[in-house]
């Protein structure tokens, strides 16, 4: 699913940018996907990445903040169509994207279930072709069953009513059980992680990680009350980095300014075991950009 960026207040107005990555930075930057050279714009300003079927709106610690609809950006926000994003002087107007010929390509769309089915193996494949069938004949009580077990890509039921119920049923195939199992598995690690916060640096981000992780899994028809509760819980750990990172940052400036250089790159040392991967404050970032030598990625686990 792509999306666009029109500008629709500042310098170069109704210049479109449009996109089909899953995530894009902003920022004055050369190294972003979208490079504003204007005033109070950050070097890494923000970010829009797809979370399921959603894109969200993410501010990375900008000096000046980002606004969604006229309101300061305090967490990650869900994007509409029509929404404004205002970064410094300039203003986007945001709009997703069918692309031509192919349609909606989002979970629970035709294109989208198509390829869930391409994805499947035979074995797994017959597999959901009798349990659709089980429904089919357990609604209607007309059909009788094969004693024995149906060969990959066989037809499961004897009637054609049941048949055709069984293929209405692939056509529209329910969410996958294992993709709605790693969700719950990802749910429980990050609330392990958030349990063990103060155990180890990296506890929070690891957490946000595994949440998003966990609900970019889940499909439009998943678990609706654990998506509500992923929504929470990535929102309450982003909030919560942003104040970690405002407060590593200032004990490392603190340093600089007052020319303590060896104990301010102790600081932003620090700063990479608490954000050992990309973080929505682009903390990460800000500290590899003040390091006076290369420092290893540890990476996420």
């Amino acid at each position: 699913m792509a999306f666009s960026l029109t500008i629709s207040g500042g310098k170069r107005r109704g210049r479109r940018f449009r996109f089909r990555a899953e995530r894009i930075s902003i920022g004055r930057g050369t190294d972003n996907d979208v490079v504003l050279n204007e005033a109070g714009v950050s070097r890494v300003h923000a970010r829009i990445e797809r979370r399921g079927a959603a894109w969200v709106l993410i501010d990375r610690g900008s000096a000046n903040g980002t606004e969604l609809n006229g309101a300061a950006l305090a967490v990650a926000a869900t994007l509409q169509d029509g929404d404004r994003i205002r970064l410094g002087k300039v203003t986007f107007e945001f709009r997703t994207a069918v692309e031509p010929g192919r349609g909606s390509a989002g979970p629970g769309s035709r294109a989208w279930r198509s390829s869930w089915w391409a994805r499947l193996q035979p074995p797994a494949r017959a597999g959901l072709v009798a349990g659709c069938a089980l429904v089919a004949v357990a609604g209607s009580g007309a059909a009788s069953w094969r004693g024995e077990p149906a060969a990959a890509g066989a037809p499961i039921a004897r009637d054609e009513q049941s048949l055709a119920a069984a293929q209405a049923c692939i056509e529209n195939p329910p969410a996958g059980p294992s993709a709605l199992a790693a969700a719950r598995a990802g749910y429980e690690r990050g609330r392990r992680k958030l349990e063990e916060r103060r155990i180890a640096p990296r506890n929070l981000y690891d957490a946000w990680a595994a949440f998003t992780q966990a609900h970019g899994q889940l499909v439009a028809e998943g678990d609706v009350p654990l998506r509500a509760e992923l929504d929470r819980l990535i929102a309450d750990c982003e909030r919560d980095l942003l104040r970690q990172c405002g407060r590593l940052q200032f004990r490392a400036s603190r340093y600089e300014r007052y020319g303590q250089e060896e104990k301010a790159q102790q600081a932003w040392r620090e700063v990479l075991l608490h954000f050992p991967g990309d973080d929505p404050a682009g903390c990460r970032r800000k500290a590899q950009a003040n390091l006076l030598s290369p420092q290893p990625d540890v990476g996420g686990g």
